[in-house]
């Protein structure tokens, strides 16, 4: 993981800031009477593959702009031109619809970004850098402004059918046993996982539920459609880079506190354009609150997962194991020793040597030491031989089991009826509510109760909490550490989007 950025202006201040495996984005400069921005970008380790899992890596690519010392006014959301002729993007690289469907811009109002992916079928070590310039409809062709270009690594999840639910979380209707199942995941009742083979409305009974069923409405994400989802959790670079593109009031709002807490480097006291800042910028971010993350997602017009779309990006299409972890086997391997101090974004567990997870409330030796998450990706080693030896899902999602919760929308409300049923997936805009500094999406579940929840497990929970399908912290009435309160901040949950 690196971070290259850099400050400059002519005529504008243009400033770069994004994370990912080592995703670089340079000589980033702006064209204001020709609305247009130009940069390199590269990333390592990236794919498109024609074999099983039949997917892509690619980089979701956004534009914010404010008027020069405006120091109280949101950033204009940059709006992308759907016509193609209008942009400039190399032959290497192409431009793909989110939901993979086809090669182009989002049509408005969805077009706030860019979804760049390899354009030949291969394995890259190394992809670019590769020169690309973009035309920006909402540009104001003159005066002073910031302009600040952001990256985020995602994954192509394909359409297609897949198992919900193992031992230990969702049961058909039709199959499961009457009595309720041990949520320890100690014991429970034979049954048969669920076949989703569609978005069409289905009818569910989660494993703890007895006798009750919800039935989960057509328009809810089950995870059978494509979409791109974050490879990795949510950085604490990338939360700093948010942070310092709101205005203050909204940033104050928004900053988690808790620094040097439990592994959190998230500072407050730098100076513009980065008063926000981290010297782990490649550790995963906890302490988000479920309001922290959906403005997040909302501000990078992307949006919050669904349990269901969790499982599915964990399998794959592959049938269901009982026990298993993200990476499809149920070994589980915490790592104890980091390998490098301090930690500078290259770091990894050396003792075990195999460790695949990041969990069982270690006290870390090496490193910087203390409990809490680590670099995201941190087991994925090169030439990992396995998902199971690098910790990846079936379609090289990082870190789904183990370093901070996955916060997601849940299938189910602590009353047992469905948890969000007006969710449709929709995805952000790209601005946030500026009174209150929180997601302005109305079909999003940002009540109090939420209708959110936690799965994959977190640094500090033992085994049966990483696996798949373990719903302990999510099943209805279940008070694990808040979970219906969407402004609890905890030292164990941060999460992704989807787009």
């Amino acid at each position: 993981m690196r971070y290259t950025g850099f400050l400059f202006g002519v005529g504008a201040l243009v400033t770069l800031s994004l994370r990912a495996n080592n995703l670089q984005i340079t000589n980033f400069s702006v064209n204001q009477a020709n609305q247009t921005v130009s940069f390199q970008v590269s990333w390592q380790n990236a794919w498109r593959l024609t074999t099983p899992p039949n997917n892509w890596d690619a980089v979701w690519i956004f534009v914010k702009f404010r008027a020069c010392n405006e120091f109280t006014q949101p950033w204009t959301h940059g709006v992308i031109s759907t016509n193609l002729a209008d942009h400039t993007i190399p032959a290497a690289l192409e431009p793909v619809l989110s939901d993979g469907s086809g090669i182009g811009i989002d049509p408005a109002p969805n077009n706030l970004g860019i979804m760049l992916r390899p354009a030949t079928p291969g394995t890259y070590a190394t992809f670019g850098p590769h020169s690309v310039t973009l035309k920006i409809t909402n540009m104001p062709t003159t005066g002073q402004y910031d302009f600040r270009i952001f990256g985020i690594e995602m994954v192509f999840i394909p359409e297609g059918a897949y198992t919900l639910g193992t031992l230990d979380g969702w049961h058909s209707t039709s199959t499961e046993a009457a009595r309720a199942f041990d949520q320890n995941g100690n014991n429970g009742d034979p049954h048969v996982p669920y076949n989703i083979t569609s978005e069409n409305a289905i009818s569910l009974r989660w494993a703890g539920s007895g006798n009750t069923s919800i039935t989960v409405p057509a328009s809810f994400p089950k995870g059978f459609k494509a979409f791109h989802v974050m490879k990795y959790e949510i950085s604490q670079g990338q939360y700093a880079a948010f942070l310092n593109t709101l205005p203050a009031s909204n940033a104050s709002l928004r900053y988690l506190g808790s620094y040097n807490t439990n592994r959190n480097r998230l500072a407050n006291n730098g100076s513009y354009p980065n008063q926000y800042y981290s010297d782990r910028e490649d550790r995963a971010q906890n302490f988000l609150s479920w309001h922290d993350l959906c403005a997040y997602l909302d501000w990078a017009a992307l949006r919050p997962l669904t349990e269901m779309e969790y499982e599915k990006i964990c399998r794959g299409p592959l049938p269901e194991v009982r026990g298993e972890y993200a990476w499809g086997t149920t070994n589980i391997v915490f790592g104890n020793t980091i390998g490098l101090i301090p930690e500078n974004g290259t770091e990894v567990f050396t003792d075990p040597a195999n460790a695949n997870c990041t969990g069982g409330a270690v006290a870390y030796t090496g490193g910087d030491g203390g409990q809490g998450p680590v670099r995201v990706g941190i087991h994925a080693k090169p030439n990992s031989p396995s998902r199971e030896a690098s910790g990846a899902s079936y379609y090289g999602v990082m870190d789904m089991s183990g370093n901070v919760w996955e916060m997601v929308v849940m299938v189910s409300a602590p009353d047992g009826t469905v948890g969000s049923p007006t969710y449709t997936g929709n995805w952000g805009d790209g601005v946030l509510d500026w009174t209150t500094g929180t997601a302005n999406q109305p079909s999003w579940p940002l009540g109090n109760p939420g209708g959110f929840g936690l799965r994959g497990g977190y640094w500090g929970n033992n085994w049966w909490e990483h696996r798949v399908s373990a719903r302990n912290c999510s099943y209805p009435g279940h008070t694990c550490k808040n979970t219906r309160n969407p402004d609890h901040r905890s030292s164990d949950a941060g999460g992704r989007g989807a787009r």
